[in-house]
């Protein structure tokens, strides 16, 4: 599974690769999941075309969740407002 993590987010993206998760910040790169920022319009940073999987791409604004949130959303696939 690979995770897309814009470069201004780093933090995030240090947390998920220790927790295991393979995270590029590669535009070009096909991604599993995207996570960015939708209120500072973060899907600039994602160049869509280019990431989205066939399978489908799961996208998940990082706004105030903490990277605990984001694994459980990762894990269960679920984006889901008790998280």
């Amino acid at each position: 599974m690979i995770v897309f993590v814009p470069e201004d987010m780093k933090y995030i993206s240090n947390e998920l690769k220790n927790r295991g998760y393979e995270v590029t910040n590669n535009k070009d790169m096909p991604c599993d999941i995207i996570i960015c920022d939708l209120k500072n319009h973060g899907l600039l940073d994602a160049n869509l075309e280019n990431n989205l999987k066939a399978e489908g791409t799961l996208i998940i604004d990082s706004g105030k969740k903490t990277v605990d949130e984001i694994d459980r959303i990762i894990f269960n696939r679920v984006y889901s407002s008790i998280y």
